[in-house]
């Protein structure tokens, strides 16, 4: 799966760190490539801190903003990992249905799996 990835991070030093390594295995894995932005991409994913007492309404706000595009581009694969996925994993799901994958903080690094199992 060839295309484009753009990676939107909120939280701490570490997420940052983990959405460079998930660019990589994605480059790896499937010649993935960074999108500038998410207009351009096939995958957005949202790497999530709990840390801070506003993460959660950020995901929510992100993922509004997100499902204008996907519902320009229904190919769209649209991804949410980190803390507040692992929190969270089963509201997000309904409160977001054109979100494809959640994915814990610790198998954050394994979203190229998840991507091959799209339906």
């Amino acid at each position: 799966m060839a295309g484009k990835v753009f990676v939107k991070t909120h939280g701490c030093q570490m997420n940052e760190y983990d959405s460079a390594k998930m660019l990589d295995v994605l480059a790896a894995a499937h010649g993935m490539q960074l999108a500038p932005s998410a207009d351009e991409a096939d995958v957005l994913l949202l790497n999530t801190c709990s840390i801070r007492e506003k993460a959660q309404e950020k995901v929510f706000s992100q993922l509004g903003q997100w499902r204008e595009l996907k519902e320009q581009r229904p190919e769209l694969i649209i991804g949410v990992g980190g803390c507040v996925a692992s929190q969270r994993a089963r509201l997000l799901p309904l409160a977001s249905a054109w979100v494809r994958l959640v994915s814990s903080a610790s198998s954050s690094l394994r979203k190229s799996t998840i991507i091959d199992t799209r339906g």
